[in-house]
């Protein structure tokens, strides 16, 4: 093999090289969620006590996430997510409503498919979700039940869409949060019933690669 081949193929080699990094990207992002929890009741009795509450909970999330593509990509993602919500408790011996904080943490695996208009991007796709922490849930039950157990699932599914903005190394996102199966039920003689969460998230990332 002569050396005007060589270099050629050297050449050649390293173009693919090249153009196969310019459609991979690697970053990290941080923000805000704002979470609810929705709440279904299939036991009346229970239900008149436990109402399902409005007020949105303030949590962080923090992570890192991989860009495959320029035009249309596919972005992976591994995501640590405080959540949570309230529910709203009607002591039977009284009329006064308790407010409880539920907080949850998760390890979220979310893949995105997506496509960008210049600056602006647009995506969406599934969720995995793994419960690594539950705070809240299982102290507020336990005047229904005495043997409870595990409240919180260890896993859940659910889906992500929005869009972003990226502006050089930085981006901003804003995405809905909605679920897929239950984050947390419980099926016992006095207590029946299940809860999915959902929530906006907004966050700035930064591509490191």
């Amino acid at each position: 093999m002569n050396k005007k081949l060589l270099a050629f193929l050297f050449v050649l080699a390293f173009a693919k090289v090249n153009v196969s990094f310019s459609q991979f990207s690697l970053g990290i992002r941080g923000g805000v969620n704002f979470s609810q929890l929705k709440t279904d009741f299939k036991t009346q009795s229970f239900g008149d006590n436990l109402q399902q509450s409005l007020d949105t909970k303030t949590g962080y999330v923090g992570g890192i996430y991989a860009r495959i593509g320029n035009k249309f990509f596919v972005q992976p993602e591994l995501i640590f997510s405080a959540k949570g919500g309230n529910i709203n408790i009607l002591p039977t011996s009284g009329s006064t409503s308790k407010t409880v904080a539920i907080d949850y943490s998760s390890i979220d695996v979310p893949l995105l498919i997506g496509f960008k208009i210049g600056p602006l991007r647009l995506n969406a796709g599934p969720m995995a979700s793994f419960i690594v922490s539950s705070d809240g849930l299982d102290e507020a039950l336990k005047k229904y039940s005495s043997n409870l157990g595990e409240s919180f699932k260890n896993a859940a599914y659910g889906y992500q869409a929005g869009g972003g903005l990226d502006i050089g190394s930085l981006s901003v996102d804003l995405r809905y949060e909605g679920s897929l199966s239950e984050i947390a039920g419980l099926n016992s003689t006095n207590i029946n019933f299940s809860q999915k969460g959902n929530l906006w998230q907004l966050t700035l990332g930064l591509r490191i690669l």
